[in-house]
């Protein structure tokens, strides 16, 4: 028929050189399974994939809700601590002016005494829940907030700048401004 070892198949001989192999089947599959079993496999890889991708969203989440929630605390602990500060200024300051009770009840801090009577604590307790349900709670913030506008209208105080000026024209001019990011 003309072939000769080496040489392609065909009129031209430019054909298959090598022989079709042979692939010996050694499982009881039908024709096509393994196919199958190939798309089975991209399939449950590309669930894992998108499996693996959720989990990194949630903890991604999870760490910028995190920082999130650290930061506000950091705030929140930063305002009651200048709330705080406010208070005690307030208090030395209105003692100067021989001032005996606050504007405000929380324009001072709160002294304990331990040498009050349990009945009057008790009953004082019972008047300032009642009170407080009539009342809406002022966040630190807002306290805050007020009392700085209190020390520096009144007392010409700033406490992030920690001096108290001579006049109103004073602490507009010598004081960078009212809140703590003004003074940064």
């Amino acid at each position: 028929m003309g072939y000769k070892a080496g040489q392609g198949l065909g009129k031209e001989g430019a054909g298959r050189i090598e022989p079709i192999p042979l692939n010996i089947k050694t499982d009881r599959g039908g024709i096509g399974m393994e196919e199958a079993k190939k798309r089975k496999a991209e399939e449950e890889l590309e669930h894992y994939r998108k499996k693996v991708q959720a989990k990194q969203k949630n903890e991604i989440k999870s760490l910028e809700d995190f920082r999130s929630r650290v930061r506000t605390e950091r705030e929140e602990r930063k305002i009651e601590g200048d709330l705080r500060r406010s208070q005690r200024a307030c208090e030395h300051l209105d003692s100067q002016k021989c001032i005996t009770v606050p504007r405000e009840e929380w324009y001072w801090p709160k002294v304990e005494n331990e040498e009050e009577v349990d009945g009057l604590q008790e009953e004082e307790e019972a008047e300032e829940e009642a009170r407080e349900e009539d009342i809406v709670e002022l966040t630190s913030f807002d306290q805050l907030q007020i009392l700085t506008s209190y020390l520096r209208g009144i007392h010409f105080y700033c406490i992030w700048c920690g001096t108290t000026y001579n006049d109103e024209e004073d602490l507009s001019s010598n004081c960078p401004g009212d809140t703590a990011a003004d003074h940064e």
